[in-house]
C-alpha cells in the first residue's frame, strides 16, 4: 500500500471593497491633516512627535487624531475611519512596534 500525504492550502478568498480615494494634497496649508494611530507600540509616539513638527511649520493647518484597535476589525474601527476620512484632507499612518 502506498503513503499518502494529504496537503491542505489554508486560504481563502479575497474580499475586496470600493473605496474613493482622496486626491493628493500638494500643500498642507489651511488643511485638516488627520493621524491615525492602530495602537501598535510607539506609533503614538512618533504620529504625536511628527504633528508637533509639521503644526509648528505650518502654522494654519489643523489635525485630527483617530485610534483603531489593530487587533480587531469591527464596526469601531470602521466609524474612526469614516469619521477620520470625513474631517481630514489627508492622513498619515504609522504602523511601528
Amino acid at each position: 500500500m502506498a503513503n499518502t500525504i494529504e496537503v491542505f492550502v489554508p486560504t481563502a478568498e479575497a474580499k475586496t471593497k470600493q473605496i474613493k480615494v482622496n486626491p493628493r494634497v500638494h500643500d498642507l496649508n489651511d488643511k485638516v491633516l488627520g493621524f491615525l494611530w492602530n495602537e501598535k507600540p510607539n506609533g503614538d509616539i512618533l504620529l504625536k512627535r511628527l504633528r508637533e513638527q509639521i503644526t509648528q511649520k505650518c502654522k494654519t493647518i489643523r489635525t485630527e487624531w483617530g485610534q483603531i484597535d489593530g487587533l480587531h476589525v469591527g464596526v469601531e474601527n470602521e466609524q474612526v475611519l469614516t469619521e477620520l476620512a470625513e474631517k481630514a484632507d489627508t492622513v498619515v499612518i504609522a504602523v511601528c512596534d
